[in-house]
C-alpha cells in the first residue's frame, strides 16, 4: 500500500500551489448530481465528498495526489470493502431495515 506523506510547500523560488480535491467510490447509476461537495443520490439521497489539500510545487502535487489514489484504491480495493449508503443517513437505512454501513469510499 501507498504511504501518505505531508508535503510542506516549497519557500524558495519555485511557484507553490494549493491543490483541494476529493474522492468517493459510487455504483454505475447511483448519483443525480454533484454540487459543493453533496451527491444527490438516483433516490433523493445526499452523501458528502471529504475534501483534502496538497500543498507544493506542481510536480509535488502531482506525485502525492498519485499516490494518494494508489491508497484510496488500496484501501477500498474490491477484496476489502462493498461500497453502501453515507454514515448521516446509516440511522435512517437501519430503521427502515438495511444493515448496510458507511465505508468511507
Amino acid at each position: 500500500m501507498a504511504k501518505l506523506q505531508v508535503i510542506v510547500g516549497n519557500k524558495g523560488k519555485e511557484k507553490t500551489y494549493v491543490l483541494i480535491y476529493g474522492l468517493r467510490l459510487y455504483s454505475e447509476g447511483e448519483v443525480q448530481q454533484v454540487e459543493r461537495g453533496t451527491v444527490t443520490h438516483q433516490d433523493g439521497r445526499e452523501s458528502r465528498v471529504t475534501l483534502h489539500v496538497l500543498e507544493g510545487t506542481r510536480g509535488q502535487i502531482k506525485g502525492q495526489l498519485l499516490e494518494s489514489i494508489d491508497a484510496f484504491f488500496d484501501i477500498y480495493s474490491d477484496d476489502n470493502v462493498s461500497i453502501t449508503r453515507s454514515t448521516h443517513l446509516q440511522g435512517r437505512a437501519l430503521q427502515q431495515g438495511a444493515a448496510e454501513e458507511d465505508t468511507g469510499c
